[in-house]
């Protein structure tokens, strides 16, 4: 059984690391190298779509394709009663479809920047020499930002097998047990844990044989796109293939955003949802979460300093560890940043059960603490600030810091006036893209959490067991709203436009 969740589990991530690639791809190129209207609609929809909890979203879709309640799948069935166009979420297809809007981004993200800091030069070059736009394109530009498409695919394809939520909550009742519910159900009374670590060594194979594979790729190529030279390349232009590629984003949005972020404002507003909905508003649900639910406010708080605190720390720890791999000759180098990355493909509980062993033979009274959620989220998202520094450092030519050390500048001085200032953006992004999954996360925190130091994903996951939709999809539209805020106050203080697609 034990293989089959894993064959499940490579199905999953291969299907939805395609999917990935074929959404974000297009519209990473379609929002940087052609004169596609509404360009910042396609980053928004990307934008949103990272930002968008996975296990809620898993929720919503629940709300709109359940078998027999499903909004959508109920709409389909009055319309066309004679033909069953239902569409039924409790499948491997349904799993699809509720991770790829967590994952494509980070496809869209990273090939979006590498796509926008492409030298021009090369692919002037190739036009001199008599080549087309799409030869072009296919020969000099793709190839050039091979590396951003690789690592977006490899880290869709990574939390695809890894997310515990969304895999429990459509998986389950359909009878799909992938690895994580599988070494979830390991520590129920009682607990296994050395089946449950064994099944974890595999996340961490998986995990280094596709690092491996990437290294062994980008090892033999240069792609050094920022070297100080050259200008912006030209827009493609598109004629009327504009609206085709445009209505493709739309359906994006549509598909990822709207449908989703709709069911859950609906039910939100509802007494009970399912009865006549104009006949069944309320605003009761968000009178309960914010100051009935005893938890909420302590919940909003705990996140707020767990990823505030975890996402700074990492970027630091993992800026360090990119210096050294990227900079230095140091024979351990590629070790390092091997380890560093291992936790990418470790699911949250895996972690969290490893730490909850450790801490309970230590006199150390850490459980159930706010500083062992501290070290959870940073094992498990050091892999985002290490990757962040490391795409960082690659696409800024050593040249430029080797001009400073000739004409007198010390090493600190070059990285204060000219690395840290070409990074600030890619670093600004990458503290987002670890805050934003770890005022989300849930699968470690269900594990190591205390009445205490509960979470909002708690707080949401309990309400959700007990079959309080209502109120969960309230919370969840606070926590977005939450997500929202932080990240304009983190632009505010980075002077900068810190999207996540700076992180390339």
């Amino acid at each position: 059984i034990y293989i089959q969740s894993l064959v499940k589990s490579l199905v999953l991530g291969a299907w939805v690391g395609l999917f990935s690639i074929l959404i974000g791809l297009p519209m990473a190129w379609a929002a940087t190298r052609t004169d596609l209207p509404g360009r910042g609609f396609v980053k928004m929809t990307a934008t949103l779509a990272y930002l968008s909890p996975p296990f809620l979203l898993a929720i919503a879709y629940v709300n709109l394709f359940s078998p027999r309640a499903g909004v959508i799948n109920t709409l389909l069935r009055q319309a066309v009663p004679s033909h069953d166009l239902t569409f039924n979420i409790f499948s491997m297809a349904g799993l699809v479809l509720v991770t790829v809007p967590h994952t494509f981004p980070f496809v869209y993200l990273l090939a979006a920047s590498a796509l926008a800091s492409v030298d021009a030069s090369y692919e002037e070059s190739a036009q001199i020499l008599g080549a087309r736009k799409v030869r072009t394109m296919w020969s000099v530009t793709l190839p050039l930002v091979a590396p951003a498409i690789l690592s977006g695919a490899l880290i869709g394809f990574i939390e695809a097998i890894a997310l515990f939520g969304s895999q429990a909550i459509v998986g389950l009742p359909a009878r799909i047990f992938t690895l994580p519910t599988r070494i979830y159900a390991l520590f129920d009374y009682p607990a296994q844990y050395g089946l449950a670590s064994a099944l974890s060594l595999i996340f961490v194979a998986l995990t280094v044989a596709a690092l491996y594979l990437q290294r062994a790729f980008l090892g033999r190529r240069s792609f050094v796109t920022l070297t100080g030279k050259g200008g912006n390349a030209r827009r493609l232009s598109l004629g009327y293939w504009r609206w085709p590629l445009f209505m493709f984003c739309v359906i994006i949005f549509v598909v990822a955003i709207v449908l989703p972020y709709g069911s859950l404002l609906a039910v939100s507003f509802s007494k009970s949802w399912g009865l006549a909905f104009w006949q069944n508003l309320t605003f009761d649900n968000y009178k309960f979460v914010l100051f009935e639910y005893g938890v909420t406010q302590r919940a909003i708080l705990n996140s707020l300093i767990l990823a505030t605190a975890a996402a700074t720390f990492c970027v630091f720890l993992g800026s360090i560890i990119g210096w050294i791999d990227v900079r230095t000759s140091l024979p351990l180098r590629r070790l390092l940043d091997y380890a560093a990355l291992v936790p990418l493909g470790l699911p949250g509980i895996v972690i969290a059960a490893a730490l909850v062993q450790f801490w309970l033979r230590t006199p150390i009274p850490l459980y159930g603490s706010l500083a062992i959620l501290f070290l959870a989220y940073s094992a498990r998202y050091l892999p985002l600030g290490a990757r962040g520094a490391n795409a960082g450092l690659r696409q800024i030519d050593p040249s430029l810091e080797q001009s400073a050390r000739i004409l007198g500048a010390s090493w600190a001085e070059t990285m204060r006036d000219i690395t840290l200032p070409m990074m600030r953006s890619t670093l600004f992004a990458g503290w987002i893209l670890i805050f934003v999954p770890a005022i989300q996360e849930l699968s470690a925190s269900i594990l190591l959490f205390s009445a205490k130091s509960i979470t909002i994903a708690v707080a949401v996951y309990n309400l959700y067991e007990n079959g309080s939709i209502e109120p969960v999809a309230a919370l969840a539209l606070i926590n977005a709203g939450i997500i929202a805020a932080a990240i304009w106050l983190a632009n505010r203080i980075g002077g900068t436009n810190a999207q996540p697609e700076a992180l390339s």
